[in-house]
């Protein structure tokens, strides 16, 4: 009987993390508050209760983690790629180390490169990079090329961000655009029509 009070008492400190006070198993167990004092003593339950406390954090802190890996996958995927460890380290409360050691565990720059970018709906898909830069120079100057340039030039622009190809697409098609408009110019007023 005494054996079965001893480990329910034991079973009800380490269940309610230790707030609970020796009177109170005491009265449930039906012994004496000094019996429930020397078990704790003799079957270190202290000691048993801070060896069970670091798991439940250590639970609480992979949840966390996990929370923290996916948000900053999510971070790095909606930047295209372009945003540094150290800051997506500081928007989801983890090292640098940790983001270099997640991205390459999980292949998120592999990710990134397989990942088509979505172009919003409203807007028109821009013309293939490449069919707008191989285009001719007396063919850039009209009109449909000009506008096709400057929508290739505003969806670039709507993205938050831009890699280094991009960037170098963009400064190309905006040359493009200016060499197409002062050519387009020219025989306009060439024609005698501005």
């Amino acid at each position: 009987m005494k054996k079965e009070a001893r480990i329910q008492a034991e079973k009800m400190f380490l269940k309610s993390g230790g707030k609970i006070t020796n009177r109170e198993i005491a009265t449930a167990v039906k012994v004496n508050p000094l019996t429930v004092g020397r078990w704790k003593r003799d079957g270190n339950w202290e000691k048993k209760l801070l060896a069970a406390r670091p798991t439940a954090k250590a639970a609480a802190g992979v949840v966390r983690k996990k929370a923290a890996r996916d948000k900053a996958y999510s971070l790095y995927m909606e930047a295209g790629g372009n945003i540094t460890n150290k800051d997506l380290a500081m928007r989801v409360g983890v090292s640098p180390a940790t983001i270099s050691k997640w991205k390459e565990q999980d292949e998120w720059i592999e990710k990134i490169d397989s990942v088509e970018v979505s172009v919003p709906e409203e807007v028109e898909a821009p013309v293939e990079e490449r069919e707008v830069l191989d285009v001719s120079f007396g063919e850039l100057t009209s009109p449909e090329h000009i506008l096709q340039l400057n929508r290739k030039i505003e969806i670039l622009l709507m993205r938050e961000h831009l890699s280094a190809a991009e960037v170098a697409d963009l400064a190309e098609a905006k040359s493009d655009l200016i060499d197409a408009v002062k050519v387009y110019l020219e025989i306009s007023r060439e024609l005698g029509e501005i």
